[in-house]
């Protein structure tokens, strides 16, 4: 059972499935993404090569990939795309192609070729007949000069359901293009912080296999009517949660002592192994142990079960922590190539369910599995946590 937890208070958001945090999303003064927002900016400088200096009223000037834009000159207005949010002494990293992210589909202008249509579907559609229906949907709504990608969301869903949001998406590209033209630089068109950031979140969670959406704070109503805007079958299942009287939300719910759990370095496997998880500047190891486990057979089966709990227990819990970047896992070592495959497998599968693309690089020449994972957003506990003063974040205090 899927349940969806949104404090708007403050635009926290947590996923939960049969009671268990699989996904949560803290939104904390000074860590607010920007990613998506429409911004009349201001061409500052155009670099040798195919970069591009614009100023977007943040404070920093963003970077710009001029190589699939139209030419530019530098002091004109230029509407862009925030793709990647500032981060330390970089600004954002933005573009021109405005992307437009529905439920079913993902569209966008091209802007170099006006008459080209371009139609991806998402890789994790794997029915051949399913992707073929998908296309045809696509092609038969899609606006000419337009490029449209449908994700994972869209399959199985009703052609008439696709081909109207395609038609929303559009409508809402020209009312940007409009409002962009009778704007003033610097200028956030479309949308603002938190509208931007809480319906890209929904348009990513919500789906028809949610039991409840529990949702608590003032902008309820907004909430409900973005909600049902996006998937109007979930309307029965939106539920007000009242703070006034009682704990909040997320305490209510126990999500509060699961997230404080997710900060542990060492997650506990069923069968008595654990694994240990350590961030670094340059990547996130994990490692794997049997414990107290020892198994009903010979080793060789003890480790194998100790590392396929250990892959799943690792995919949910780089989803959680919203672990990125290089990604090196060290199993228990095991001999025979046949488990090793069989581990490997039950690793792309496991992380084949993550939203944010991961993938399995391969084994290094020590034995050490590597992934890679796509980076959205902060880390969780990047978040959530701050620098002991004592240790100065080294994790051990000197003795006298």
């Amino acid at each position: 059972m899927n349940r969806l937890f949104i404090n708007s208070k403050n635009g926290h958001v947590a996923l939960t499935e049969d009671g268990k945090l699989r996904e949560i999303y803290i939104n904390q003064a000074g860590h607010d993404t920007i990613v998506g927002q429409i911004i009349l900016g201001r061409l500052d400088a155009i670099l040798p090569g195919q970069f591009a200096f614009v100023d977007i009223g943040q404070g920093k000037n963003a970077l710009m990939n001029t190589s699939r834009d139209v030419p530019l000159k530098k002091g004109q207005p230029v509407l862009v795309q925030v793709y990647k949010d500032p981060t330390g002494a970089k600004g954002a990293y933005v573009g021109t192609e405005l992307r437009h992210k529905g439920q079913y589909v993902i569209i966008s202008e091209n802007q170099a070729n006006k008459i080209k249509n371009d139609i991806g579907i998402s890789q994790k559609i794997t029915d051949p007949k399913e992707r073929k229906r998908i296309r045809t949907i696509v092609q038969q709504a899609q606006p000419k000069g337009y490029s449209i990608i449908a994700r994972t969301n869209a399959e199985g869903v009703d052609s008439e359901i696709i081909a109207s949001e395609i038609e929303a998406l559009h409508s809402l590209h020209h009312k940007i293009k409009s409002r962009a033209q009778h704007s003033v630089f610097p200028a956030t068109i479309y949308p603002n912080a938190k509208e931007a950031q809480l319906h890209s979140l929904l348009t990513d969670l919500l789906s028809d296999n949610l039991s409840e959406i529990w949702v608590s704070g003032n902008d309820y109503n907004e909430i409900k009517r973005t909600i049902t805007g996006l998937i109007p079958s979930l309307e029965d299942r939106i539920i007000f949660y009242d703070e006034a009287d009682g704990p909040g939300l997320f305490s209510a719910k126990n999500i509060t002592t699961q997230i404080a759990t997710a900060l542990n370095k060492t997650v506990q496997l069923p069968c008595g192994g654990f694994i240990t998880i350590e961030q670094t500047e340059a990547c996130v190891v994990i490692d794997v142990n049997t414990g107290r486990f020892t198994g009903q057979k010979d080793s060789r089966t003890t480790f194998l079960e100790t590392n396929l709990e250990a892959a799943a227990c690792i995919a949910w819990q780089i989803a959680l922590r919203n672990l990125s970047g290089i990604i090196i896992i060290d199993f228990i070592d095991m001999k025979y190539q046949t488990d090793i495959k069989i581990l490997l497998d039950a690793l792309k599968s496991e992380i084949s369910k993550d939203r944010i693309k991961t993938e399995l690089v391969g084994i290094t020449t020590l034995g050490l599995v590597q992934l890679t994972r796509k980076r959205t957003r902060e880390p969780l506990a990047r978040l959530l946590e701050k620098e002991c003063p004592a240790c100065k974040g080294k994790g051990r205090i000197a003795t006298e």
